[in-house]
Parts: C-alpha cells; structure tokens; sequence
C-alpha cells in the first residue's frame, strides 16, 4: 500500500466499523423503545412522551445500517481471525472467544430477520403485524446491542494492528 501503512489501512477501517456501529446503536436503540413504550396523548412526565419520532421512519436507516456493518464486520473478521482470536485461545480466554463466536451467529440470525423486520415496517403499518414488528424489533435490538459490546471487548483484548 503506497499510500498508508497497512496497520493504518485496518485502523480507520476499524474506525469506520465502529462508526456505523454507534449510528445503527442509537437508530435501532430509538426504535425499539419507541415500539416498546408507545407515546401516549396525555401530559405527563419526559418518558410518557418519549418519542417524537414515529418508530417506523427508523427501518430504513436500520436495514441501511445493518447490512453494510455486517459485510464490513465479516472483512474485518479475516484479521481477528489470524491476529486476535488466536493469541485469545493461546491464553485460555474461552469466554472472549466463545462469546465472538456467538456473536458471528446472532448477527447472521439479524441478517436473515432483516426481510421480515422490513416487511412488518413496511407503510401503512399494519395493526395484525404489531406483535410480531414489536418482537422483531427487540431481537434486531438485541443483536446489535450484543454485537456492539462484544466486538468492543475482544478489540480491546487485542485491537485490529497491534
């Protein structure tokens, strides 16, 4: 690479993985309490009035999100692969290990949820679809929540370039 160094190369990539990380944290994040916690007519305290924002002008962005994180986590996985989770096992750090490894198949439960998150957000919201958009929405929260936080503590074991 003739223009930066590779270790620089994998830090910004890094930088911009956790970049849309944050962004499709607080989309999704909004969403779900939006969904689980319904803005109700009457005055009332900051959280009876919670979202000013209908829930459903987030899927797009979500699905925008999600689907790019996830192609650039799988790249990224590549250098964990070689450089982290190696010296990881090395060390006997199973649980860091184990929970990556759980969080490669919770991301790709999301992707395959993402036709059906997108089919129950669709407009005009349909009422008969509320549960199921309501459950969908917590578990693409879920994966999200648990792919942020494990991605941020095996790099902080090793980070990408050290």
């Amino acid at each position: 690479m003739d223009i930066i160094s590779v270790q620089t190369f994998w830090k910004i990539l890094l930088f911009v993985h956790f970049g849309l990380a944050v962004a499709l944290l607080g989309g999704i994040t909004l969403q779900t309490m939006a969904v689980l916690m319904p803005v109700r007519q009457a005055a009332g305290n900051f959280v009876s009035r919670f979202s000013p924002v209908p829930p459903a002008y987030f899927a797009t962005m979500i699905v925008l999100l999600y689907v790019p994180q996830a192609l650039m986590g799988a790249w990224i996985y590549v250098k964990y692969r070689t450089y982290v989770r190696i010296p990881m096992e090395g060390l006997r750090h199973w649980w860091t290990v184990g929970s990556f490894e759980w969080k490669e198949h919770v991301v790709t439960m999301g992707l395959a949820l993402l036709p059906a998150y997108w089919y129950f957000w669709r407009q005009p919201l349909s009422e008969e679809h509320a549960t199921a958009r309501k459950w969908v929405t917590v578990f693409l929260a879920f994966t999200v929540w648990y792919s942020f936080v494990v991605g941020h503590v095996a790099n902080d074991f090793r980070g990408v370039g050290s």
